[in-house]
């Protein structure tokens, strides 16, 4: 499967999100260069983290990637203007959990990890059968204990699917994978409701 016919399918999966005008206006704040970032919410440390794990998620190709729509910098500041202080705190906790587990790991601080130490450590969280999977999202109930080990568990899984999803949220809303990948009319014409869908095509952007 190319890139183009995956790009395609995660966002028909994702199904339709209507950013509020707030996001919009966070993804025309960013700046046009990852290597100019400063984070607000995330601490340098935690931003090369954020880097790392976009471009993995998103690397580029003959298709512009997660840090060329300055996936992170969208993240970090949906994080710091928009998201409710419990996901912030839950998110800034696995953040540090994954942080220690990569020092853990490889005996070297995530500021100076590669991306194959990245991927490999994440290969240990992702590369499981359906009933780990399953286990996973029960892992936290309210209504039963949790050992410290789930609770870290629990906070790295909250880390890395939050970045999975900001990062697949700021990428597909961003004005250039809106008018340049996805498809994309600013004048939309002629509406038909009932062709195939094999024939649609590309996702429709929103922007």
């Amino acid at each position: 499967m190319d890139r183009r016919t995956a790009l395609r399918n995660i966002t028909l999966t994702l199904g339709y999100t209507v950013a509020t005008p707030t996001a919009f206006g966070i993804l025309q704040s960013c700046k046009s260069d990852v290597a100019t970032w400063t984070p607000m919410f995330f601490t340098e440390t935690e931003g090369y983290m954020i880097i790392k794990l976009s471009d993995i998620i998103l690397p580029s190709s003959d298709i512009a990637g997660a840090l060329d729509v300055n996936a992170p910098e969208f993240m970090d500041k949906m994080l710091n203007d928009i998201a409710p202080e419990e996901e912030k705190n839950l998110i800034k906790e696995g953040a540090n959990a994954f942080a220690n587990e990569f020092q853990k790991v490889y005996d070297k601080s995530v500021s100076t990890g590669t991306t194959n130490e990245y991927e490999k450590l994440l290969e240990k969280y992702f590369n499981i059968s359906e009933e780990e999977k399953r286990a996973v999202f029960a892992m936290k109930n309210d209504n039963e204990p949790i050992s410290e080990d789930q609770l870290n568990k629990f906070l790295i899984y909250k880390f890395l699917l939050a970045t999975r999803s900001y990062t697949l949220y700021g990428y597909y809303t961003s004005e250039h994978v809106g008018e340049n990948i996805l498809s994309y009319d600013p004048i939309p014409g002629q509406y038909d409701p009932c062709i195939p869908v094999e024939k649609v095509g590309n996702a429709w952007s929103l922007s």
